[in-house]
């Protein structure tokens, strides 16, 4: 009887504690966002993510996912995204790899193929709800490149942590 009881439980932190650890031990990064629809009639302003690295030219693929996708066309494939910072600070992708890094600041994600030179990457950072009335100043400031995404990384897990316009 204890153990049906302590099930739902152990669901629900296993859905909460591996988020929370992240933010609390991650490693902070900057991902550049793209223009995003801030509105949502039922749950208020938040800012639909779409990060520059969701999108990455089939050139940054290593040999294992190369394989893969010619072997498997239309497949899915787990990747990893190891990230580089540049001289501003922002994060992106320098490569795209089947096989987990040993070492460095990593994304994990789903990966596909569209047929015309670049891979999309699923990361699952998709939302993240802002102050009432915010959604559009960020909007615009992606619009113009000016936004980014700050995100904490712990072994390719990631969440956002907050959004800034520069």
């Amino acid at each position: 009887m204890r153990l049906a009881a302590f099930v739902p439980i152990a669901i629900l932190l296993g859905m909460i504690v591996p988020p929370l650890y992240t933010v609390a031990v991650g490693e902070p990064v900057k991902l550049r966002m793209e223009p995003v629809d801030p509105t949502d009639a039922f749950r208020g302003d938040y800012i639909q993510v779409n990060l520059e690295a969701e999108t990455v030219p089939e050139s940054r693929l290593d040999r294992s996912a190369i394989e893969y996708f010619a072997r498997h066309k239309g497949g899915e494939l787990t990747v990893y995204a190891l990230l580089k910072k540049d001289e501003a600070g922002i994060c992106h992708v320098k490569t795209v790899s089947a096989e987990k890094p040993r070492g460095g600041i990593y994304l994990k994600g789903k990966a596909w193929e569209d047929g015309d030179q670049k891979v999309y990457i699923d990361y699952h950072l998709d939302k993240f709800f802002v102050p009432q009335h915010a959604g559009k100043e960020i909007e615009q400031a992606a619009t113009k490149g000016r936004a980014v995404a700050v995100v904490k990384i712990y072994r390719g897990r990631a969440v956002i942590t907050n959004l800034v316009t520069e």
